[in-house]
């Protein structure tokens, strides 16, 4: 391949005295082409496999952050979600029932107010722990049914950005009650 074409002509041209003696004018002219035989172009080609390397390391980099920051957000999931359950199908139906029972007994005279009163505390207090680990619930469900993303209008990491040692990844802080218990 034809990477260069160089053409030049000139005269020679010494001093007056040698001009007179030399009967002749004395020129020349030349043609060079630069053929490139052995370079192929392995700087750049060296540099794009470099490029290709650091955008593969900043890949599994995120990967790594994210599958990271999901751990928290699946802990707290699995674990509100099985206190959901044990508040919905154990503790909130014996609350109810336990109410019940003291309630009726109450208009049995069987039972004194207080311990109505205590009964429907308790199961209020439960009511409310079902609901904040319903939250929880929702929070850390909808964290991960994203993918824990945000900012999708973000513009990608720059070459030079993907190797500093430590950089803030985007993605969601935990708000209401999941965040409170952390």
């Amino acid at each position: 391949m034809l990477t260069a074409l160089g053409i030049g002509a000139g005269a020679l041209v010494g001093s007056k005295a040698e001009a007179k003696a030399m009967a002749r004018a004395q020129g020349f002219a030349e043609v060079g082409v630069q053929l490139r035989l052995f370079n192929r172009n392995q700087g750049g080609v060296r540099e794009a496999e470099a490029e290709v390397e650091r955008a593969r390391k900043e890949v599994l980099r995120v990967e790594l952050a994210l599958r990271e920051h999901a751990a928290g957000f699946l802990e707290n999931y699995e674990t509100a979600r099985v206190a959901v359950e044990r508040y919905r199908v154990r503790m909130l139906p014996r609350a109810q029932r336990a109410y019940e029972l003291l309630y009726d007994g109450h208009a049995r005279m069987q039972a004194s107010w207080p311990q109505v009163l205590a009964a429907q505390k308790m199961l209020l207090e439960l009511e409310d722990e079902y609901i904040k680990s319903l939250e929880r619930v929702w929070v850390s469900g909808v964290g991960l049914e994203n993918f824990l993303l945000t900012d999708g209008l973000e513009a990608p990491a720059r070459a030079q950005d993907m190797d500093r040692a430590v950089r803030e990844v985007n993605v969601p802080e935990m708000s209401g009650a999941a965040a409170r218990e952390r």
